[in-house]
């Protein structure tokens, strides 16, 4: 009974130095848990960015569509607009809108994982929500800056359309790829411990107190 008892624990011992092996073995080959090679940082912050704005793209497309149907049943009907209409209408101007960081997060995570990166979905999730509020509230503030009279309207809002838009879009974009790369950072240094860890046991003695246990 002990030999068995001794040769479940050299087994144990065994199998988990082999399992984390498998883990960290990413690390040699130089891809991510998916398979994927990894590749730079500055290409593949760029797959991010580009997979985040079609994302985003796509999203907005869906909202404006929504809206934009809502008014033409709204247009077309003879009596009061069905609920229907005014159902597409609330979601493409105010549920859908809500979707964009969430798709902007899925693009960027997309992204990343196609080049090689190791990043958590949840973070950068919570990156991109985290931008969009911060940028919410600096546009905010500003606003509250005019009314107060720190700051003349005129000068405050006198930059075009697109440039503000692009000003509140950068910050959620900056901030979901700082999550992703963040979080995929804090993964690599996992895999990195585990091997060493590994790579420790490995040169301990296996068989240390065995051979003077009875059998």
């Amino acid at each position: 009974m002990r030999f068995l008892f001794n040769l479940a624990v050299l087994s144990t011992l065994t199998i988990g130095t082999a399992a984390a092996q498998d883990r960290v073995s990413e690390l040699d080959d130089d891809v991510n848990a998916a398979g994927f090679a990894r590749r730079s940082m500055p290409l593949r912050i760029g797959a991010e960015l580009g997979m985040g704005l079609l994302a985003t793209g796509l999203n907005v497309g869906v909202a404006w569509g929504m809206v934009g149907l809502s008014a033409w049943m709204m247009d077309s009907a003879d009596d009061k607009p069905g609920l229907l209409a005014g159902g597409l209408a609330v979601g493409g101007a105010y549920v859908v809108p809500w979707l964009i960081p969430a798709a902007f997060a899925g693009g960027v995570y997309l992204g990343g994982r196609l080049t090689g990166g190791r990043g958590s979905f949840g973070w950068t999730v919570l990156g991109a929500y985290g931008g969009v509020l911060l940028s919410l509230g600096g546009f905010l503030g500003a606003w509250a800056l005019h009314d107060f009279g720190v700051v003349d309207r005129g000068v405050l809002f006198a930059q075009p359309d697109w440039l503000f838009w692009a000003e509140m879009l950068t910050i959620p974009i900056l901030s979901t790829i700082f999550a992703y790369e963040r979080s995929d950072s804090a993964a690599t240094d996992r895999l990195k411990k585990k091997r060493k860890d590994a790579l420790k046991a490995a040169e301990e003695p296996m068989m240390f107190n065995l051979l003077t246990l009875p059998f």
